[in-house]
C-alpha cells in the first residue's frame, strides 16, 4: 500500500499525492469554526451550570437534632426564664421593703429592723427584726413593756415572764425566761422598760405570720399570777410586723 505524502506547492496549495488537492486557506478555516464551536459550547455549558439552582444540603438526623431543641430543652429553657424572672421580681420586692428600715452590718451580721425611739409611749410592744449572717437568716422577736411614771394604771414593773397574743378568735401564749429580760430605767425613775429578744422559734413564727395578715389583735404582758399589761396592736405596728415577716421569708429563701 502506497503512503501519501504531503508537500506545499509554491501556490500556497497542500499537495496531496493519492488523497487529491487541499487549499490550505480551507485548513484554516476549519480549525477557525472548530475553535470557535468549541468556545460556544464551553460557554453554553458555563451558563447553565451558573442558572442551575443551588442543591440544599442533605441535613442528616443527627444535623436536625443538633438544631432543633428538644421538648425537654425547650420547657428547661422556659424554666430558667421563669426563674431568672422570679429573682428579679423578688429583689425588687426586697428592696421595697428594705426601703423604710434601718439597716447596719456589726461584726459580719447585718440587722434590719425600723428604728424605734428609746422611750416610747407606756404600752406594750411587738418590735421583730431581721439577723443574716454566716449563711443564716434569723427573725428575732422582740417584746417590749414601756412605762411613765404618769400612767394611770400605775403598773410600773411587771417582770413579766408570759405574753398572750389573741388573733383570729385564738389566744397563743408565749412563756420566757425571765432570766433574758433586759430592763432600763431613766436616771429621775419617770420611765421603765422591760424587754425580751429571743430568736422566734416555731410557735413566736406561727403568732408572728398570722398577725402579718391581720388587721386586729391584742397583746397581754404578765407575770404569771401577777400584775399585766392588756393593749390593741395599732394599724401602723400589725404594718411593720408584716414587711419584718414578708422580708424575713424573702431573705431567708436566698440562704
Amino acid at each position: 500500500m502506497i503512503r501519501p505524502e504531503l508537500l506545499w506547492g509554491g501556490d500556497g496549495r497542500l499537495i496531496c499525492f493519492g488523497e487529491g488537492v487541499v487549499k490550505k486557506s480551507h485548513i484554516i478555516l476549519a480549525a477557525l469554526f472548530i475553535y470557535l464551536a468549541m468556545l460556544v459550547a464551553g460557554g453554553a455549558v458555563y451558563y447553565a451550570h451558573r442558572q442551575r439552582p443551588p442543591v440544599a444540603p442533605v441535613k442528616t438526623p443527627a444535623a436536625v437534632a443538633m438544631k432543633t431543641p428538644s421538648a425537654e430543652d425547650q420547657a428547661a429553657a422556659k424554666q430558667a426564664e421563669a426563674e431568672q424572672q422570679k429573682a428579679k421580681q423578688q429583689e425588687q420586692r426586697i428592696e421595697t421593703l428594705k426601703a423604710g428600715l434601718k439597716v447596719e452590718t456589726i461584726h459580719g451580721v447585718t440587722y434590719y429592723r425600723y428604728d424605734w425611739p428609746q422611750r416610747m409611749p407606756t404600752g406594750v410592744y411587738l418590735r421583730p427584726y431581721i439577723a443574716v449572717g454566716s449563711g443564716r437568716c434569723i427573725l428575732k422577736n422582740d417584746v417590749c413593756y414601756s412605762y411613765s411614771i404618769d400612767d394611770p394604771q400605775k403598773t410600773a414593773w411587771i417582770n413579766g415572764d408570759r405574753l398572750d397574743v389573741i388573733v383570729g378568735g385564738q389566744r397563743t401564749t408565749l412563756v420566757f425566761d425571765p432570766g433574758m429580760m433586759h430592763k432600763q430605767m431613766a436616771p429621775d425613775a419617770e420611765w421603765l422598760m422591760e424587754d425580751y429578744v429571743m430568736d422566734a422559734d416555731a410557735v413566736s413564727l406561727a403568732v408572728l405570720r398570722q398577725l402579718a395578715v391581720s388587721s386586729y389583735a391584742e397583746v397581754v404582758y404578765y407575770r404569771h399570777g401577777g400584775k399585766s399589761r392588756q393593749q390593741i396592736l395599732s394599724a401602723e405596728e400589725l404594718e411593720r410586723i408584716r414587711v419584718m415577716v414578708d422580708l424575713y421569708e424573702l431573705l431567708a429563701a436566698q440562704e
